[in-house]
């Protein structure tokens, strides 16, 4: 059967706000920036006093670790110059006007309107990002305060376990979605789920060592020296594990963004095939708890979350909470994938 699309809305993103708010917001980084990067060594050393003094049985910082709080508050600065750059150029009208007709000709070449109901932000909403919410605080404290209890978090414990359970649930989901759109003649939009369960099958045999974990099978020499844990992964090879982390914090920021543009859309009434990719707003305590977590990874030192966390004996070590959180995520957004292809397919077939 033919897919059945609807009509693009040839809707564009909204920069309609006054000039006045664009231009205000452009002279507030500009101005914010400059003074970061003004009082620069005075930030540098109240935040490497934080890290000394706060920071659980933690020696005091090297000079390289130093010298990275200071580039990174220069990051800070820079990144307001940035900002306020950016929107004093969006508070000229015919900027705008020019990036909402580029962004409308993108979504009308690469997605299509589907005749959906828009996300509803009432009750169940809110109860959802509640229960996210929740999760996440609940899976912070557990993973903290249980750190050291082998069978809840060790090797072969619970919150592993959990992200295999969770990797396989949500690839058994999106190849639901997929068979279900397929039916329907939505091909590329079942492609696209075939890929997901795809890189969820990998996540879920990294987590068990490719079956090592399951059969005690021994692991290749050449793949144990490079291997930090001497098993049948690939995320603990060499500094892989350090670009999983780096891509793990972008991929909570494109997230967060995805997110609300899903609902700035949905807002206008606009559901399009993008719905697929965007995932819903209700995950965003989640992935800003991910943020965080893995913001950690790359400048520890001026990881301020952290490091208030650390000060009352709140953070947890190693990379279990973001995983756990992520194992979340990946289900409720499949769980959302599924529910979107029956709604769609129920349509095309009627």
């Amino acid at each position: 059967m033919t897919q059945s699309r609807v009509p693009s809305s040839g809707a564009a993103i909204n920069l309609s706000m006054p000039p006045a708010i664009w231009m205000s917001a452009g002279i507030f980084g500009l101005v914010v920036g400059t003074l970061v990067l003004l009082l620069n060594d005075s930030f540098s050393e109240r935040i490497v006093w934080l890290a000394e003094n706060y920071r659980n049985q933690a020696p005091p910082l090297l000079e390289e670790q130093i010298e990275d709080v200071t580039q990174a508050v220069s990051i800070w600065g820079w990144s307001g110059i940035l900002a306020g750059s950016v929107s004093l150029i969006f508070s000229w009208p015919w900027v705008r006007f020019k990036i909402s007709s580029a962004h409308s000709w993108f979504l009308q070449r690469t997605t299509h309107p589907l005749h959906l109901p828009a996300d509803r932000y009432g009750v169940a909403f809110f109860l959802t990002a509640g229960s996210v919410l929740v999760f996440s605080g609940l899976a912070h404290w557990s993973l903290s305060a249980y750190e050291t209890v082998d069978w809840f978090e060790g090797e072969d414990g619970v919150s592993e376990w959990w992200s295999v359970a969770t990797y396989a649930f949500a690839a058994a989901l999106a190849s639901a979605a997929a068979w279900r759109l397929k039916q329907v003649g939505w091909r590329k939009l079942a492609l696209l789920n075939c890929f997901i369960a795809g890189v969820f099958v990998l996540g879920g045999l990294e987590e068990i060592s490719w079956g090592q974990r399951l059969f005690n099978w021994g692991t290749p020499e050449a793949l144990s020296a490079l291997n930090q844990q001497g098993e049948t992964t690939i995320h603990n090879v060499g500094s892989f594990d350090s670009v999983i982390s780096h891509f793990l914090f972008w991929a909570s920021i494109v997230a967060l963004v995805s997110a609300s543009a899903r609902a700035f859309w949905h807002r206008r009434g606009g559901v399009t095939s993008a719905d697929f990719i965007w995932p819903s707003l209700t995950l965003s305590p989640a992935f800003l708890m991910i943020l965080v977590w893995r913001m950690g990874d790359i400048w520890d030192p001026v990881n301020l979350p952290r490091l208030i966390m650390e000060a009352f004996n709140l953070a947890s070590q190693g990379s279990e909470v973001p995983e756990v959180l992520l194992g979340l995520c990946i289900c409720i957004y499949t769980y959302g994938n599924l529910r979107r292809a029956k709604a769609l397919a129920k349509i095309t077939e009627s």
